[in-house]
């Protein structure tokens, strides 16, 4: 006698895991999609430095006054530290001008020889 062999489709070899649980007696329960949140519009609000008016008004501005503005302040550091530098060369110079020089005929310490 011959035993006889089912031909099985490949298609079919996939679905017969999920089929007994999709076909289950008295199952009501039908699947429902998930709900997802929708997004809200970003709503701006006043922070601690600023107030709501002040962050509109910056952000409203045109890239060349903002531009402006940090050139001008830029500006302004650089005078600031060249201001300070040319103060210290004037008291540079003062104190090297009121030093007295030492005399030049004063007898050399130590002389030219090593340790011994």
């Amino acid at each position: 006698m011959q035993l006889i062999i089912p031909q099985v489709e490949a298609f079919q070899i996939g679905l017969d895991h999920s089929v007994p649980k999709a076909a289950k007696k008295g199952q009501t329960e039908e699947l429902s999609r998930k709900k997802r949140r929708t997004n809200r519009a970003a709503v701006s609000r006043s922070i601690v430095g600023a107030s709501l008016e002040v962050i509109q008004k910056k952000r409203a501005e045109k890239s060349e006054v903002r531009q402006a503005a940090r050139d001008a302040a830029l500006r302004e550091i650089k005078e600031r530290q060249r201001k300070v530098k040319d103060d210290k060369k004037v008291k540079k110079a003062a104190e090297t001008k009121t030093k007295v020089a030492a005399p030049k005929n004063a007898a050399p310490k130590g002389g030219k020889g090593g340790k011994r």
